[in-house]
């Protein structure tokens, strides 16, 4: 696609984008900072993506100074990565997990440059934090109702179960923004004219099998090897794993309940509404793990013979 004025609005909304890092809506605007470069690598060639993101930067640098120029240039890996898998057509699911695991690299890579580098301390970062969250708290209850509610033993219990989480969080985080840029983009890419693949109906979902003895062997560990998986190694791929599956196990109800949705005929409010639910009736979790582990799509299509 040459230059036209979708490319150029794109640009723009790339550009926006960008410039609501210095706002506090960056927690939300970091979820769609892929889709432009995405949308704009795919519909391109090399030489006329590079007409349309360098005066950006330039502007970007001009306005913000070279410290958020690094912000961008991490994103456009995995923009570029992901245009070009849908400059190739490849298939949908495959474009999603290859977004996130690019992103979940850069994160890891960058944490490790760095911590080795740059002497950043996370855990002191996170601390820092809690500290300047908590100043409201201590200014009004006072000094001697902190110190006597032992604040500083269950602050650095805290401290420890947000690092140890870390990558859990960054798993999460690479997936939710690879996949709310395959929403956006894929239909954004078609009706521009640019044939991509889609993914299977979400109704259709089905997650590995072996994802419930995974679990099954981590209750195990929990149940059965006392402090070791609480502690050290043992403890922090366990703090990680189970939440991950359970998170896959969500989406897998959530699935099914699309699923139910389809062949009761129901209105689409209510399998959202389930899945909405979920967030807040935390056990709900475990349909997911029976929908994997046993035929229940199988004995609902049967019920209705």
């Amino acid at each position: 696609m040459k230059f036209h004025w979708t490319t150029a609005a794109w640009s723009i909304v790339y550009f926006l984008l960008l410039l609501s890092l210095v706002t506090p809506l960056t927690v939300v605007t970091v979820l769609f900072l892929l889709v432009p470069g995405v949308i704009l690598y795919t519909t391109l060639s090399r030489t006329s993506f590079i007409l349309h993101v360098v005066p950006v930067l330039l502007l970007l640098l001009f306005l913000l100074g070279p410290y958020y120029i690094l912000v961008p240039l991490y994103f456009l890996i995995p923009s570029i990565i992901m245009g070009h898998m849908y400059k190739t057509r490849a298939p949908a699911a495959r474009t999603l997990l290859v977004g996130a695991a690019t992103i979940l690299v850069e994160f890891i890579l960058l944490l490790l440059v760095s911590t080795v580098f740059f002497d950043f301390n996370l855990a002191q970062t996170i601390e820092d934090v809690i500290n300047t969250t908590s100043m409201p708290l201590r200014d009004m209850t006072g000094s001697n109702l902190v110190s006597g509610l032992d604040w500083t033993e269950k602050k650095t219990e805290l401290l420890s179960d947000l690092v140890r989480t870390i990558p859990f969080t960054m798993t999460v985080t690479s997936l939710a923004i690879a996949a709310v840029t395959h929403a956006i983009a894929r239909p954004t890419l078609s009706s521009l004219g640019q044939i991509t693949p889609k993914m299977k109906p979400f109704r259709e979902l089905r997650l590995p099998r072996s994802l419930v003895w995974y679990y099954c062997i981590g209750l195990i560990i929990q149940l059965f090897a006392g402090t070791a998986a609480r502690e050290g190694f043992l403890g922090t791929v366990l703090v990680n794993l189970m939440p991950l599956l359970q998170f896959g196990f969500i989406i897998q109800a959530a699935g099914l309940f699309f699923y139910l949705a389809y062949v009761k005929k129901w209105n689409l409010v209510i399998p959202i509404l389930l899945t909405i639910a979920m967030i807040f009736i935390r056990p709900l979790w475990i349909i997911g793990l029976f929908d994997i582990a046993f035929p229940l799509r199988d004995m609902i299509t049967r019920s209705r013979r």
